[in-house]
């Protein structure tokens, strides 16, 4: 893939990357440190690209991966962890926060990758890129309520996951 149809094909995403990032780090600053990595690793593999169907979700999909593999490593500094260093009296509180905030991401990407393609599908176009569901519909070829119903098994099935671990 060229100079100018990385550009035409992978920039123009950039916005739904930044989200994705953002929603899963917490952090402008981080966010954009993820989005820049994935550029960074798209463009290391630019002649394997044009094998690539869906750019959006393969993009997402690599960006969650990249910032899942920040929090793991612990690479973020958050505010938090700013006020974490000056007062060692809240150090046991942050940590057990910061661990849960880890072991709950975990048991939702695991409940995430559980769901069948076209729920993880919509799933991510709704809640990620923030698209209506008439949107959705003219995107997938689904008709909107089909589209709401995916939508609806998905939820219910990500909240039947997370209820054994959030113990409600």
């Amino acid at each position: 893939m060229d100079r100018n149809r990385f550009k035409q094909v992978w920039l123009p995403l950039s916005d739904s990357f930044y989200r994705v990032a953002f929603t899963i780090l917490g952090s402008g600053d981080d966010a954009k440190d993820a989005v820049q990595d994935l550029y960074i690793k798209l463009w290391n593999m630019r002649d394997s690209l044009d094998n690539v169907r869906d750019p959006l979700h393969y993009g997402v999909r690599t960006v969650r991966n990249i910032c899942i593999d920040r929090l793991r490593r612990g690479r973020r500094i958050s505010n938090d962890d700013v006020s974490l260093a000056e007062d060692t009296s809240s150090e046991v509180p942050a940590a057990d926060r910061s661990l849960a905030g880890r072991e709950m991401l975990e048991q939702l990407e695991k409940a995430m990758d559980s769901l069948p393609q076209a729920q993880r599908t919509v799933v991510e176009m709704k809640f990620f890129r923030q698209l209506e569901y008439d949107e959705i519909s003219a995107m997938t070829g689904m008709s909107p309520i089909n589209v709401r119903v995916l939508v609806s098994r998905a939820r219910k099935a990500i909240l039947s996951a997370m209820k054994d671990y959030m113990n409600f």
